[in-house]
C-alpha cells in the first residue's frame, strides 16, 4: 500500500510502534501503514470479554496482525461481578490496559486508527450533547493519553484522521488484505452508529463527514490559543505549595472569561488528582464570587489574602459520609507509584507503606510499625516524593 500522508507522524524512534488493534478495517489499515515503516510494530489486541465470541475474535486479530508481519499481544478485560459492563466501563478499561501494557512494551505512545468520519461523529455527537465550542474542536493527531494517572507521559497518535473510511477500504481491497468487521457497528443502540448512519444520509446533500471534520479542523487553532493563554495564566498567577495552589484572584480576572475558567478547572483538577476539570457552570460561580470558601470536584478553595488557596478537600482523602478514607498504599521498592492521582513516592528499600493522614494534603509514611512524616522520610532518602501538579497541568493544557 502505498503511505499515507498521515503516516508520516511516526517517525523513526528506539521505541517499538504500538498499535491499538481491533482487526477492523480501519485499524488494519494503519496496522499495514506502521509495518510498512520498517520497524517493529506491536498490535496490542483487547479482549473486552463483553459477548460471546469476543476471544475468537481477538484471536482472529492477532493472526492477521502477525500473518501482516507485526508481533500481537491479546489482552484480556476481566469484570468484576455486577452489572458495570458499559460502553465507557469498556473504555475505560481498554485504555487502561493499552497504558499498561505501552509501558511494559516500553512505547512512549499508542496509535489509534480514528478517521475523519470517526472525527465527524464526535462533533455531531458532542453537539446534541450540549458541547461548547472548544469540545467541538475534536480529536487531534496527536494528544496526551486521555487517563491520568494511567497514561502519564504517554501518547495518543492519529495518523489517519484525516482520511476517509471508504478511501481505506478501497486500499485494503486493492491489497488483497482481510479484516474483521465488528458487529456492534452496525447496532443503533449504540449512540455512535446512530451519528454513522445519520451522516451516511447527509452525505448526498452536502453535509456529510467531511463537512462536519472541518468544522473541528477551523476550530482547532482557537482551540489550542485558549490552552497557550491558560498555560500562560497559571504561570502568572498560580504558586505552589506543595499538594496546594495559591491563585492570584486580581491578576487572574484581568484574564478573559474563558481563560480564568480554563486555569481555575485545570488548577482544581491537578489538586484534587482527578481525571477531568469541574463543570463550567461550577467553575463560573466560583470566579463570580471568590471570596466565599467551598468545595469543588475535590478540592477545598479557601480565599486568603487576595488569593484563592486550592488545596485537596480533606473529606475525600479522609472519608465522609459513610465513604472510608483513601486505602494504604504499599510502595515496593524502586518502584515509582502514584498517590492520590497527585504524588510520586519511591521507596528505596523494601516496607514502606502510604496512608491518609491529617487533613489529606500529604500521606503519613509507614515503615514496618514505625510511622514518618512525607518530609522526613524524603529528607532521609528513604522515599523519594515528587508533587506531581505542574506535570498535569501540562497533561491538561497541552494544544
Amino acid at each position: 500500500m502505498k503511505p499515507l500522508s498521515h503516516a508520516t507522524l511516526m517517525k523513526p524512534s528506539a521505541t517499538p510502534l504500538l498499535l491499538g488493534y481491533s482487526g477492523g478495517g480501519d485499524s488494519t489499515a494503519l496496522l499495514l501503514e506502521m509495518i510498512a515503516t520498517g520497524q517493529p510494530v506491536i498490535a496490542a489486541i483487547v479482549d473486552h470479554g463483553l459477548r460471546d465470541g469476543s476471544a475468537a475474535d481477538a484471536a482472529r486479530a492477532a493472526a492477521i496482525a502477525r500473518e501482516a508481519g507485526a508481533d500481537a499481544e491479546i489482552l484480556t478485560l476481566s469484570w468484576p461481578s455486577g452489572p458495570k459492563r458499559a460502553q465507557a466501563h469498556a473504555r475505560r478499561g481498554r485504555m487502561e490496559a493499552l497504558a499498561a501494557f505501552a509501558r511494559r512494551a516500553g512505547a512512549d505512545s499508542v496509535a489509534l486508527a480514528h478517521t475523519q468520519d470517526d472525527q465527524a461523529e464526535t462533533v455531531l455527537l458532542r453537539l446534541a450533547a450540549g458541547s461548547t465550542w472548544f469540545g467541538l474542536a475534536g480529536m487531534t493527531v496527536r494528544a496526551p493519553f486521555p487517563l491520568w494517572p494511567e497514561g502519564r507521559g504517554l501518547w495518543l497518535q492519529r495518523p489517519l484522521l484525516g482520511v476517509r473510511r471508504a478511501a481505506l477500504r478501497a486500499r485494503l481491497i486493492n491489497a488483497g488484505a482481510s479484516w474483521i468487521e465488528d458487529p456492534a457497528n452496525s447496532q443503533a443502540a449504540y449512540a455512535r452508529v446512530r451519528a454513522r448512519a445519520r451522516l451516511a444520509a447527509w452525505e448526498e446533500e452536502g453535509l456529510g463527514a467531511e463537512r462536519w471534520a472541518a468544522l473541528a479542523d477551523a476550530l482547532a487553532p482557537a482551540a489550542a490559543a485558549l490552552d497557550a493563554a491558560a498555560r500562560a495564566g497559571v504561570e502568572a498567577c498560580v504558586q505552589w505549595d506543595r499538594g496546594a495552589a495559591l491563585l492570584d484572584a486580581p491578576s487572574i480576572a484581568a484574564y478573559p472569561e474563558e481563560v480564568r475558567r480554563r486555569v481555575l478547572g485545570a488548577v482544581i483538577a491537578a489538586v484534587a488528582g482527578a481525571e477531568r476539570p469541574p463543570e463550567e457552570s461550577a467553575l463560573d460561580r466560583i470566579l463570580a464570587a471568590p471570596h466565599k470558601a467551598r468545595t469543588l470536584g475535590g478540592a477545598m478553595i479557601t480565599p486568603a489574602n487576595r488569593k484563592l488557596r486550592i488545596g485537596r478537600d480533606p473529606g475525600a482523602v479522609m472519608g465522609r459520609s459513610g465513604a472510608g478514607a483513601l486505602a494504604d498504599l504499599p510502595l515496593p521498592a524502586g518502584h515509582t507509584v502514584i498517590w492520590d492521582g497527585r504524588l510520586s513516592l519511591r521507596a528505596a528499600e523494601p516496607g514502606w507503606c502510604a496512608m491518609a493522614a491529617g487533613g489529606g494534603q500529604a500521606p503519613a509514611l509507614r515503615h514496618g510499625k514505625s510511622l514518618e512524616t512525607l518530609a522526613n522520610a524524603s529528607e532521609t532518602g528513604a522515599v523519594r516524593a515528587e508533587w506531581l501538579l505542574s506535570e498535569r497541568i501540562a497533561h491538561l493544557l497541552w494544544r
